[in-house]
């Protein structure tokens, strides 16, 4: 960054990129979606930031938030099943 300005040549991990395909336990539905877009959002009032994927059916889901938000998206509809046997 410089003078509060994002580079636009910027490089962010992410555990998922724009364009792949998701999904993600909706009830007792397996959702899929693509993501559309990856945003930041800052909180000025105690500098932290979060990462938030945007899906083409319009959910929002913060990285590495779960459960506090209640959704988890997964690659493929095998790695959804896998963690929920994990996690009975």
């Amino acid at each position: 960054m410089s003078n509060g300005k994002i580079r636009k040549d910027m490089k962010i991990n992410t555990e998922f990129d724009v364009g792949d395909s998701v999904c993600y336990l909706s009830g007792d539905h397996i959702c899929y979606a693509n993501i559309n877009k990856i945003t930041i959002e800052i909180s000025y009032t105690d500098r932290s930031f979060l990462m938030v994927y945007k899906l083409s059916d319009g959910l929002s889901i913060p990285r590495n938030n779960y459960p506090q938000w209640d959704t988890r998206i997964f690659k493929d509809k095998e790695s959804l099943i896998e963690y929920l046997k994990e996690h009975e």
